[in-house]
């Protein structure tokens, strides 16, 4: 059991770069479609990590 849930913060370390890099790239390229794409894998990091 421990060893998934390693691998899922993992995951989720890995989708929250991707959100936090993702939403400033798509502010400072002006691409609404990227920063919703970005804030979707930041909601989904938060999601996997929180606790009951």
């Amino acid at each position: 059991m421990m060893k998934f849930k390693n691998r899922l913060k993992r995951v989720a370390d890995a989708l929250e770069k991707l959100g936090v890099a993702g939403i400033a790239v798509a502010v400072f390229q002006g691409n609404t479609a990227g920063f919703w794409i970005a804030t979707f894998f930041l909601a989904m990091s938060i999601f996997l990590t929180k606790e009951d």
